[in-house]
This record gives C-alpha cells, structure tokens and sequence, in this order.
C-alpha cells in the first residue's frame, strides 16, 4: 500500500508553516500540500513516542529557526543538491533525522522499530525516500517501456493488411502507456512521499489495472473483430466512466479500502480471464500440434519466448500456451506481499519493494505473448 509523507502533529506543523523564516514560494507551496494532506495521514508509535517529540522541537529549534536562506543548505554540495532537489527543507529533514534516530537507539537496546506517521522510517539514500521501491518502480517502466516498440511496430505493419489485428494490438499499446504513465507516477511517489505524489501513484495503479482488465476482455470475447466494433465500443466506453467515476469519488472522499476493493475487483477479474484465455489458447494448439508447431508465421515469435525461457530450463514450444496461466499465478502468489507488512530490511526493504520487484518480470516476456497469441489465432480463424 501507499504511504502518507511522515508530518508532525498538525499543530507543529501550523507552527512550522506560519513561524519558519521566509522560503521560496515553491517551498512554501509544498508545506501547504502537506498542510492538506494532514487528514491522510494517521498516528502511529513512533511520531507519539516523547523522545522523538523533543528530538523534533530541539532540532526545529536550534537549527531551523536559526538559519539564513544563504545557510539553509550548508552541509555539504552533494545533501544540498538532493535536498534542494527532492524537497527536503529543514523542518522535514529535521522530522527525518529525529526518526532515523529514535529508531537507531531502539534497535541498538534491542526493541523493535516503529512506524511514524503511519508507516516505517526508511533510510533514506541521495534524498530518496523509498530507495528499493523507486529502483524497482524505475525497472517496471524500463520493461514497459522496452516492449512499447515492438508492439507498435506490429500494430502499424497491420492497420492495413489487418484492421481487426490491429485493434487488438493497440489494446496492447493503450495497456503499455498506460503502464508506463502509472510506474511513473510510482516512481515519482517513492521518490518524495507527499500527499500528491501519493494521489498520484493511487491513480496510476488504478488505470493499470483497468487498462489490463479491458485487453483481456477484448481478447477472450473477440470484441476486436469487425462484427463486434459497437459492443466494444460500448463496452470501452462503460470502462471510461467507471474509471472516472472511481477518480471523481477518490477526490471527494478519500478512501483507502474502496481505492484497494476497486482494484482488487478489476486486478483478479483480468488473472481469471487470463487463466481461461490461455486455457482456451492451449486447446486450440493442441488440436493440431503438428501444424502450429512447425509454422513459419509462429516460429520467430516462439523462437524468442523459447530463448527467454531457456533462462529458467523451459525451452519446448508445448509450454508456450499456457504461459498466462504461470505469470498470473506467480502475480497472485506475489500479491501476498501486499497483504504483509514487516520491519524493512536495513530500512531499505520492505514488503512493498518486493512485490514491485516481483512485477518485473512478467512483461519480459507477456508482450511476446500476445503477439505469439495474435498470429495464432489469424491462423486458426
């Protein structure tokens, strides 16, 4: 799940705003987002703990109050250009390096660490916030990304030799800029946690996962053949405003369960889909292995998810077909990471990173996939 930016109790923060020294006024900007962003965020052990309350006072006092704009990023070149650049004045710092120190004392008498503000005290690595989680985030881009052109190249060679190929196949490209809008927002959010850069990275998980949804569905019940243009129209169009509709509430009453429910509903809707396609995929290439396995329009496209394979000792075109149904089932398992929570490794790793490392893989080989997939059925129509 997301986190809110770790913030002192509204009434140090109305402090902070209103009694610090002249900033710039996108500085000042950011400390009324987070003003705003005061109700998402929820109490936790750590911010009500006496020692990190002090921490946090003595901190604010003898240094922030004290410092000259010409000061105020003084330490050294390499923590003022992270901080400049990621956002972190001197009351937020100061919040930062009171936690990293309660928790450093508890764990060095033995105790556990505690969340702050609702979540953990992640150490943070040239101003980022979440290191792990915005590397992997970066990653899942970067694989979205890279499948982007293929898939477009397919698309252009077939808008005329195939229109119905073709629509199917931008079902893919919408999926993969859909993808790549939301891994970014991501990215943008584990960098600085603020309230909306968290909105942000809400909304962009929420479009995946409907985008992905809306591909499957396309797919498994043919809406991308000519004859079926007004049901996907209708159906697309239905998707849209549910989509908005869903953007409408989250920004006029934020909830965090109905956010999670409404893309968990869209999330396994799709694995199930997925699972039945390939399924269905599996029949119909069984039904004349002969022929499909040896056909010069499959190879190519078999010939290079066969190579990807062959780093995990698969490499026979019989696994081919139900490759959805591995990749979606390793997605669900990994959606156990979501569902945990427990202290990050080092403070670095958390559950959270690791299902985003988890999301990686899959894309490597899934756009291979579907055009295999597409080919397949043109030849079996």
């Amino acid at each position: 799940m997301s986190r809110a930016e770790p913030q002192c109790e509204p009434k140090c923060i109305v402090r902070q705003i209103f009694l610090s020294r002249p900033a710039p006024l996108l500085m000042k900007l950011f400390r009324y987002i987070v003003l705003i962003g005061l109700p998402l965020a929820s109490a936790s052990v750590g911010d009500r703990l006496p020692e990190f309350q002090l921490c946090f006072e003595d901190c604010d006092a003898v240094t922030c109050m004290s410092l000259t704009p010409s000061s105020k990023y003084a330490e050294n070149s390499i923590n003022a250009i992270s901080k400049v650049l990621f956002w972190w004045d001197c009351q937020l710092d100061c919040n930062y390096k009171c936690q990293q120190h309660v928790t450093n004392i508890r764990q060095n008498a033995g105790l556990a660490a505690v969340q702050f503000y609702g979540k953990w005290p992640f150490r943070r690595v040239f101003g980022v916030t979440e290191f792990f989680s915005t590397i992997f985030s970066m990653a899942n881009f970067y694989v979205n990304y890279a499948n982007y052109p293929k898939i477009a190249r397919h698309y252009k060679a077939s808008q005329k030799a195939n229109p119905e190929k073709a629509t199917m196949l931008f079902q893919y490209v919408l999926l993969l800029l859909v993808s790549m809008i939301g891994w970014t927002c991501s990215t943008i959010f584990h960098i600085r946690d603020f309230p909306m850069t968290e909105t942000l990275d809400y909304v962009g998980a929420s479009a995946i996962s409907v985008a992905n949804f809306n591909a499957v569905f396309v797919r498994y019940f043919g809406l991308f053949k000519s004859e079926k243009r007004r049901v996907r129209i209708l159906f697309q169009t239905i998707l849209a405003l549910i989509l908005t509709g869903h953007f409408a509430k989250l920004y006029s009453d934020w909830d965090y369960t109905y956010n999670m429910r409404f893309n968990v509903f869209f999330g396994v809707s799709a694995v199930v889909l997925w699972i039945f396609h390939s399924v269905k995929v599996n029949q119909i290439y069984r039904e004349k292995l002969h022929i499909y396995s040896n056909s010069i329009y499959l190879l190519p496209h078999e010939t290079r998810i066969l190579a990807k394979l062959n780093h995990i000792g698969l490499s026979r075109s019989k696994y081919i077909p139900l490759l959805p149904v591995a990749l979606n089932l390793f997605l669900l398992s990994a959606v156990v990471l979501e569902m945990i929570d427990f202290e990050p490794l080092f403070m670095l790793i958390d559950a959270h990173s690791l299902w985003h490392l988890c999301t990686i893989f899959p894309p490597i080989i899934w756009y291979d996939w579907n055009v295999w997939d597409i080919e397949l059925a043109e030849k079996a129509a």
